[in-house]
């Protein structure tokens, strides 16, 4: 079992290889992990961190960037879960033995998100601290939205 600092640096070695395998560069910002309590077993809980992509990339690169993402993980020895290829808002998931997890996700309009998710760590009331505020848009919304333009992912 992972202690809380185990599985936030189990999230970022996970994140970290899969943003080192995107060339050229995106620009992202790091969410906060939250930890999800299981039914089985008890006192046991899962630990995710997500990681907003701030580059805009086009629709049309979207396959390239899955496809370099991909490669990746099966690298790493991840087993690609599922994928869905809708060309609008395409997502690939990904699991290891151990029962770590990745997956990209695009959604509207255009932003990606890039999650990792690490078991079993001892269940405990927020491990982390209190999440410190993140940056919002004017609606009050997270700033999520890709911001960040590049001359190869954006065009």
């Amino acid at each position: 079992m992972m202690s809380p600092d185990q599985a936030r640096d189990r999230l970022h070695t996970l994140l970290d290889g899969t943003f080192e395998a995107i060339k050229p560069v995106v620009t992202y910002r790091e969410g906060w992990p939250r930890v999800t309590e299981n039914d089985q077993p008890a006192g046991t809980a899962n630990v995710a961190l997500e990681r907003y992509v701030m580059t805009k990339v086009s629709t049309a690169k979207y396959g390239a960037l899955l496809g370099l993402v991909e490669r990746r993980w099966k690298s790493l020895g991840y087993v690609i879960e599922s994928v869905n290829a809708d060309p609008v808002m395409p997502a690939v998931f990904a699991r290891a033995s151990d029962g770590s997890a990745l997956n990209l996700r695009v959604g509207y309009p255009g932003n990606i998100t890039i999650g990792a998710v690490v078991n079993p760590v001892r269940a405990t009331t927020s491990p982390f601290g209190p999440e410190p505020p993140q940056p919002t848009l004017p609606n009050g919304n997270p700033d999520i939205l890709p911001s960040v333009d590049d001359p190869f992912w954006s065009h």
